[in-house]
C-alpha cells in the first residue's frame, strides 16, 4: 500500500507541473494554445482561406483572363491593374473581414463570461489581449495574405508573358498587410470598451467604408493620419511607381497607431471588474 501511494504521489508531482512565467508572461504559453486552437482546430482557417482566395485570387484571375482575350490593355497594363486591385481591394475587404471576424474575439467572452473563469486562473491580463492579437494576425496573414499572395504569383506567372519584380511586390503587400493590423487593433481596442458587437462592428465598418467613398473630401492632415493611403502606397511601391512626396506619413502613422490601439486595449482591460 505504501508503494501504491508514493506511485501515486509521484506521478502527481509528474503531471502538476509549475509555472514558471511572471509578470504579463503568465499564462501566455496557454492561452496562446488555446487562441491558435480556435484558428487550426477547427474548421475556421479553410473557411477563411476559401474566402479569401475565392475573393482576391478569382477576381484578380478573371481579370487577367476577360482582360486578355479583349486585348484592350497591353500586357504591362494588365499586369500592374491586376496587382493595383488585389492590393487595394485586399487592404479594404480583409480589413472588412477582420473587424467581422473579431468583433466577438472579446465581447463574447465578456458576455459569456468565460473571460472571467480565465482571469480567475494564473493568467494576466495582457496575455489575454496578446495571445488574441497573435492568433488573429497569424490567422489572417496566412489565409488572406500569404496564401493568396503566392497564388497571385503563380496566376501571374502561369497566365501573362510578363515577370513580376517580386521584391517591390512583396514590399507593396507589407504595407497591404499594415493596412489590416490597424484594422485588427481597432477591432480588439473596440471589444475593451464596448460590451455588445454592434458599436465594434459599426465603428469599424465605418471608418473602412469613409476611406472608400469620403476620403477625398477630407482635409490631407486628417487623411494622413489614417491608413486610408496605405493601400493605394503599397500599390505604388509593389509597382515601383512614383510616390507623392509625404507617402512615408500615413504609413508610420498607421504603425504607430497600431501601438497605440494595442496599448489602449491593455490598459482598458486591466481596467476592466471580473
Amino acid at each position: 500500500m505504501a508503494t501504491i501511494a508514493s506511485t501515486e504521489r509521484l506521478n502527481e508531482k509528474q503531471q502538476l507541473q509549475p509555472l514558471s512565467a511572471r509578470g504579463w508572461r503568465r499564462g501566455f504559453a496557454n492561452l496562446l494554445r488555446k487562441e491558435l486552437g480556435q484558428w487550426w482546430g477547427t474548421k475556421m482557417w479553410w473557411i477563411q482561406l476559401i474566402i479569401w482566395v475565392l475573393l482576391l485570387n478569382g477576381v484578380s484571375a478573371i481579370m487577367i483572363v476577360t482582360e486578355g482575350q479583349a486585348g484592350e490593355m497591353t500586357t504591362v497594363g494588365l499586369l500592374q491593374e491586376v496587382v493595383k486591385t488585389f492590393l487595394i481591394m485586399g487592404a479594404t475587404v480583409i480589413g472588412i473581414g477582420v473587424v467581422t471576424t473579431v468583433q466577438e474575439a472579446i465581447v463574447g467572452e465578456k458576455q459569456s463570461g468565460t473571460a472571467a473563469w480565465v482571469m480567475s486562473k494564473p493568467a494576466s491580463r495582457p496575455a489575454f489581449i496578446l495571445t488574441k492579437a497573435l492568433a488573429y494576425a497569424l490567422g489572417f496573414g496566412v489565409t488572406a495574405i500569404i496564401v493568396p499572395t503566392l497564388i497571385l504569383v503563380a496566376e501571374i506567372g502561369l497566365l501573362l508573358p510578363l515577370p513580376l519584380d517580386l521584391m517591390p511586390f512583396l514590399a507593396g503587400v507589407g504595407l497591404m498587410a499594415l493596412s489590416v493590423l490597424f484594422y485588427l487593433a481597432l477591432t480588439l481596442m473596440l471589444g475593451t470598451i464596448f460590451n455588445s458587437r454592434g458599436p465594434i462592428i459599426g465603428i469599424g465598418i465605418a471608418i473602412i467604408l469613409a476611406g472608400i467613398f469620403f476620403k477625398g473630401m477630407f482635409p490631407p492632415m486628417v487623411v494622413n493620419i489614417t491608413p486610408w493611403l496605405v493601400g493605394d502606397i503599397s500599390a505604388g511601391v509593389a509597382l515601383g511607381m512614383p510616390l507623392p512626396d509625404n507617402w512615408l506619413v500615413p504609413t508610420v502613422i498607421t504603425g504607430c497607431w497600431v501601438v497605440l490601439l494595442t496599448a489602449v486595449a491593455l490598459w482598458r482591460f486591466s481596467q476592466e471588474e471580473f
